[in-house]
């Protein structure tokens, strides 16, 4: 039997969003100060802005990094889960990695097979919530996974999916 939890992101960014402190902090691309001699943040990648386009206020898109990678879940050693996560990379850095601002998205096992057994998750999340974000978004904010934190055997492991193939 496998099982696989998964977490909802879109009711939880509806949330975040109506949070005028959260809101105010996905302003971060906007209101920094940048320099175009410098590459300082993610923003000022030419991929980023071919892909996410302009920054706006208010703002009207958030681009995510989608993480994955295998935890041991004791530390026994006994049990390894994949959690399958998104960093918000509007907020600020400082703001980025803090738990509270994780989005948790599934908790896989480790030993879950590879290959289809894995896609066929990738391919839900992507197929259930993930494009209609991409394209309708969550109270007039798009939101875009914009790249993807991972080992070369958890890009393996996704490659062939559909999960950042939005637009």
């Amino acid at each position: 039997m496998q099982r696989v939890f998964y977490f909802p992101i879109k009711p939880r960014f509806q949330k975040l969003l109506g949070n005028k402190t959260y809101r105010q902090m996905c302003q971060h691309e906007f209101e920094r100060p940048s320099n175009d001699e410098y590459m300082t943040d993610v923003y000022d990648a030419e991929a980023w802005k071919k892909f996410m386009g302009s920054a706006t206020f208010p703002i009207l898109r958030i681009g995510l990094l989608f993480c994955v990678d295998a935890i041991p879940a004791f530390a026994a050693g006994t049990l390894s889960l994949k959690p399958a996560e998104f960093i918000n990379l509007s907020l600020p850095p400082s703001e980025r990695c803090k738990s509270e601002n994780i989005l948790l998205l599934m908790l896989m096992p480790a030993n879950l097979p590879k290959g289809k057994a894995q896609k066929k998750y990738y391919d839900f999340a992507s197929k259930y919530e993930l494009t209609d974000l991409a394209r309708e978004g969550v109270d007039g904010v798009k939101v875009k996974v914009f790249s993807t934190s991972m080992d070369t055997k958890g890009r393996e492991e996704l490659l062939g999916t559909n999960i950042f193939m939005f637009f």
